[in-house]
């Protein structure tokens, strides 16, 4: 250091220099700048800080507390008996809610272990474990630990979409913000208990499992309540991260962090030290293999067609009360509703095991649909249709009679890999889609319903494997032809309801044409004279049908047809080629429709028959309630809209009970002995086949053909099953064989002339019959009257005439003749003209027309024939027996008591059936008839006895026994068949319309 003078000097001048003390000045200035400015900083930071928090919190969306209740769950359906038949679930929505005291402690404890050891204490935020995660992040430098409490958890959940929406790190912040906010705010005005329900009611626990309870059976198969501690514990260890920790697909990750919450538990004193090791020593995970392996190996299992159309049922009722669908379709699979559904799984399972027993039918065929999309070097792509397959098998290969129904599944396949191997050989394009399904033929549906309640019991739209929910139902989706099955409901039923006319009311069964032009066909030969509504339900008769609805008119047909529920019906529209479809006009009466009908709203129409004329809309469920029991829709007392008369509805009960008993239907007819009534149904080129019917506890109805219009002879098949399914279904409930269909009040019988209809005279021959009060005829007869007519001329016959024929004709008050089975065409005229072929001469009186009283009795007979009736036991009579004269023909009329039947009719030792008449015609020589009658359970109407002997005619009889099968297109079988054809007119306004699914 420089001490000299110089230097000290040097030194007092610096101390009095400006230039040190400038500088001093300015070091002192731009730190003061510097630290207001750093100051400036922090409080600006603040402020910012505080701001940016106030604008986070601003945006916190309002949330109460039911928003936190978990959403999305699990619809279950029950049958009529409250047993589950099928749980209905998105794939977020398939939980099922469990409510806090149904939640074992253990399970409770085991998350609040792993995920939140201060639940019961913190305010909603966790701030220790805030504080110890960020020491664990400052020390690590991975700040992977998280400090949220359930309370954040679940509004992580519940309010912001589990964090799936945020995009950038400002997101998650701000999420993370609002997060604790909101907790501490919803755990000012909700229990701890609430919130740990709703968070093990939401949380996600993998494999698709929502919830503890379904996470529960789905990996242990147990119910909630029998978890044990170690299987607590694998629940737990899920929830941080669902796909690594998946006890099924990494077992060993689950245990892991199993570990880790049985520490948590024993270290808080949720579990003792002897409950640590047993759950430690827990071989659990082999048995969520085990689970895991039956589920894998079980069926997938598919919605059945009653399900089906209970979610379809849900579905329109629901957008009845306002619902969009999509709304309809989320209430259904995410609502958490219970359906209590009508279905009678007895009664299904019986229906199901009948239809699809392939011994009730034929041989089975086989319908291809196929498709195929092939595409070139160019990525542009080729479609070929099953049609174009058709035309290339008939047009090239000259497979005329070729279609896409095979005799096997094999012969499918052969005939589909020879078009496509055709295909990519003459096109050189690659194969990129083929759609191929094989469905076994013949098809079916039916459908059963409690007509008293309209609720269906049972529903089959198809046979064979159900491989898809949501599949084609032949039940519900596909529009038949219904063929015969429509004359009642159609024509008969609206004719004694509508028009006053009654089972006896006669039309004659004679050709006739429809009012354009078309003939009506019946599906036997030749014709049946004048028959009473009862014998045309009976047998089927196709010009009876057509004549009545002709006098009902098509228009008031049609109206009844709404009332009975039909939807489908075409009332009136423009087709593509601009002409116009109706249903109404006169084939509606033999089914002849545009569109077709379902089988279920058949089922329905003729189920009000049974039901004393009252229709009931059919339904699947009587009631649904939501998620929180509170009832949604209540089907218990469906409404019911009167249609007919109780009345008209037993007589028709009456008439189609004779369709099983001796009519087309009698291969339906119980073998158990319950009370039956149907009718049967066939339509043009055998299309389809039907039997619609009903006991006093159920209706069905069953439908049999091809779903693409195929010409098939279903014979007695459908009529058999249908026996089949009832006979069980009285057996498997027990039900009393001896129930009827009780006879309201209001019903008489009442004798008529069975030609006529009217009031019988003397002469008449007569039927005995039920009427509705006011329907029975006032007017009488106008008397059966004789004429005998030239065979050659078809005039009235002179004595000279070698081939006549004796008729009995009618004349009402206008003077009209009518003759009775009159196989020729005559005028008003006819009785006025004698044979011009072969005149008049007067004769000598012929002594041999004449008894000799000197010649004995037996001389004076020997060109007579005696016929001997008899009844074989008791329960009711015959004509008494008679003499005949060579060559004239007599009919005797068989009549059972009350509370019998004719059991059979034996003609000179030989069964004839349970005929109610029977005509020898031209008798030759003597002959017995005898009767054999039986006990019935319920009194049916009976053909009495005419008040005289029928005057004998050579004419066709106009009835024939219906045991003796008519000749028909339809293959013979060994019960009686059904008509093949309802042979509506050709013309395009009544042609028989079918149609293809």
């Amino acid at each position: 250091m420089d001490f000299s003078k110089k230097g000290v000097e040097k030194k007092q001048k610096a101390l009095v220099s400006k230039l040190p003390r400038n500088k001093r000045k300015l070091s002192v200035s731009l730190f003061k700048t510097l630290l207001v400015i750093f100051l400036a900083i922090i409080v600006l930071g603040i402020g910012s800080g505080f701001g940016m928090l106030k604008g986070i919190l601003d945006d916190t969306p309002e949330v109460n507390a039911k928003d936190l209740i978990p959403k999305g769950y699990q619809t279950t359906l029950y049958d009529q008996d409250g047993k589950e038949l099928m749980v209905l679930a998105s794939f977020d929505a398939n939980r099922e809610y469990v409510y806090y005291d149904d939640i074992p402690e253990t399970l409770v404890n085991s998350f609040i272990a792993i995920e939140d050891k201060r639940f019961w204490e913190h305010n909603g935020i966790d701030v220790q474990g805030i504080m110890r995660a960020f020491a664990h992040g400052l020390q690590s430098g991975d700040f992977d630990q998280g400090a949220s409490t359930l309370t954040q958890q679940l509004i992580k959940n519940q309010i912001f979409n589990v964090g799936l929406d945020e995009k950038t790190m400002f997101d998650k912040i701000e999420r993370k913000v609002q997060e604790q906010y909101l907790a501490v705010e919803i755990e000012k005005v909700l229990p701890k208990k609430s919130i740990a329900e709703y968070y093990l009611n939401t949380i996600y626990l993998g494999q698709g499992r929502y919830g503890v309870e379904t996470a529960a059976k789905y990996y242990f198969n147990k119910e909630l309540k029998d978890l044990s501690i170690s299987e607590c514990a694998v629940l737990a260890a899920i929830p941080q991260n669902p796909s690594k920790f998946d006890p099924i697909v990494f077992p060993e990750e689950n245990a892991k962090r199993r570990l880790m919450v049985l520490e948590n538990m024993l270290d808080q004193n949720m579990i003792s030290q002897s409950d640590y090791d047993t759950a430690l020593a827990d071989d659990v995970y082999s048995e969520i293999e085990k689970v895991s392996s039956i589920k894998k190996s079980s069926p997938t299992k598919v919605n059945s067609y009653y399900i089906d159309e209970v979610i379809s049922q849900l579905e329109d009722d629901f957008m009845a009360m306002g619902y969009s669908k999509s709304e309809a379709d989320s209430l259904i699979y995410s609502g958490g509703l219970d359906v209590r559904t009508c279905q009678d799984t007895q009664i299904q399972n019986i229906c199901d095991d009948v239809l699809n027993d392939e011994d009730n039918y034929p041989a089975d065929s086989y319908q291809l649909s196929y498709a195929l999309t092939l595409v070139d070097d160019n990525g542009e792509q080729y479609n070929y249709s099953q049609n174009m397959m058709v035309t290339w098998f008939q047009e090239e290969m000259g497979q005329s009679s070729f279609d896409l129904i095979f005799s096997s599944e094999e012969d499918a396949r052969a005939a589909a890999d020879e078009y496509k191997a055709h295909l990519i050989e003459t096109t050189g394009y690659k194969e990129q889609l083929e759609s191929y399904k094989v469905t076994v033929e013949p098809q079916i549906s039916f459908t059963l319903m409690d007509q008293e309640t309209g609720q269906v019991k049972a529903i089959v739209g198809g046979r064979g494997e159900k491989t898809e929910d949501r599949s084609f139902n032949r039940a519900t989706e596909a529009t038949r032809q219904p063929g015969s099955t429509f004359k009642v409901v159609a024509s008969f039923l609206p004719a004694l309801d509508g028009c006053g006319m009654s089972l006896a009311t006669v039309y004659k069964d004679e050709p006739y044409t429809y009012t354009n032009g078309g003939e009506v066909r019946n599906w036997y030969s030749g014709y049946r004279g004048p028959s009473t509504i009862r014998q045309a339900i009976q047998n089927s008769m196709n010009i009876l049908a057509v004549k009545t609805i002709t006098d009902v008119t098509p228009e008031l047909a049609y109206e009844y047809l709404l009332k009975l529920g039909f939807t489908t019906l075409v009332k009136e529209r423009t087709n593509s080629s601009g002409g116009i479809e109706s249903d109404i006009n006169q084939s509606l009466a033999l089914g002849g429709l545009t569109d077709g009908i379902t089988n279920l709203e058949i089922t329905a129409a003729y189920a009000t028959i049974a039901n004393e004329g009252n229709y009931i809309k059919p339904i699947f469920y009587t009631e649904v309630y939501d998620h929180d029991g509170k009832l949604l829709i209540d089907n218990r007392t469906p409404e019911e809209s009167p249609v007919i008369s109780p009345q008209n509805a037993w007589l028709l009960t009456s008439a189609m009970h004779d369709v099983v008993t001796i009519g087309t239907g009698t291969a339906a007819n119980l073998s158990c002995g319950l009370y039956t009534a149907g009718k049967t149904g066939t339509t043009s080129s055998n299309y389809d086949a039907w039997f619609c019917g009903y006991t006093p506890y159920y209706t069905a109805s069953i439908w049999i053909g091809f779903d693409v219009n195929t010409n098939f002879a279903a014979g007695s098949y459908h009529k058999n099953m249908w026996r089949k399914i009832m006979d069980a279904i009285v057996e498997a409930k027990g039900l009393d064989t001896s129930k009827t269909f009780e006879m309201p009040s209001g019903i008489i019988r009442a004798t008529v002339c069975k030609d006529t209809g009217l009031l019988p005279v003397e002469g008449c021959s007569t039927i005995t019959d039920y009427f509705a009060e006011g329907t029975v005829p006032t007017k009488r007869c106008g008397g059966n009257k004789k004429v005998v007519i030239c065979n050659d001329s078809h005039k009235v016959a002179t004595n000279t005439c070698k081939e006549t024929t004796t008729y009995y004709y009618t004349e009402d008050d206008d003077g009209k003749i009518e003759i009775i089975d009159a196989d020729f065409e005559y005028d008003q005229n006819i009785l006025k003209e004698k044979c011009p072929l072969h005149p008049e001469e007067e004769k000598p009186e012929d002594p041999s027309d004449s008894e000799d009283p000197n010649k004995t009795t037996e001389d004076n007979k020997k060109d007579s024939f005696k016929i001997t009736s008899g009844v074989d036991g008791a329960g009711g009579s015959i004509s008494p027996s008679t003499t005949v004269k060579s060559g004239k023909s007599t009919t005797f009329y068989i009549t059972p008591d009350k509370g019998y039947v004719i059991s059979d009719v034996y003609v000179d030792g030989s069964s004839v059936g349970p005929v109610s008449q029977y005509k020898f015609s031209k008798v030759k020589g003597n002959h017995t008839i005898t009767v054999k009658f039986k006990k019935d359970k319920t009194e049916e109407p009976t053909t009495e006895k005419p008040t005289t002997e029928e005057p004998t005619t050579e004419a066709p009889t106009t009835e024939e026994p219906p045991t003796e099968p008519p000749t028909t297109e339809e293959p013979p079988t060994e019960e009686p068949t059904d008509e093949p054809s309802s042979d509506e007119p050709s013309s395009k306004e009544n042609k028989h319309k079918n149609t293809e699914e």
